[in-house]
């Protein structure tokens, strides 16, 4: 393991100090976690997301369902809600 010396503000400090009191890590640990998430490998590679997200639709109801659940009335109603029919 490598030493290196970083300058940080006040506020990523307290950011850090909160997060090592939630946490019970190290300032230390927390850095490298972040530098792992952030810079890691496969962390920005399309084709994995892709593929660890496919299907997860299935079996689902429609897009059209699924948002006349959230809105539901219609679209006449919402319309006429504004004026607008």
């Amino acid at each position: 393991m490598g030493r290196t010396q970083v300058y940080l503000g006040d506020d990523e400090l307290e950011l850090l100090d909160q997060a090592a009191a939630e946490t019970g890590a190290t300032r230390s640990e927390l850095i490298r976690r972040a530098i792992r998430r952030s810079y890691g490998r496969g962390q920005s590679d399309p084709l994995r997301l892709i593929l660890e997200t496919a299907g997860s639709w299935e079996g689902s109801e429609s897009g059209d369902d699924f948002v006349d659940e959230l809105r539901p009335g219609g679209l006449d109603r919402r319309l006429a809600r504004y004026g607008l029919e």
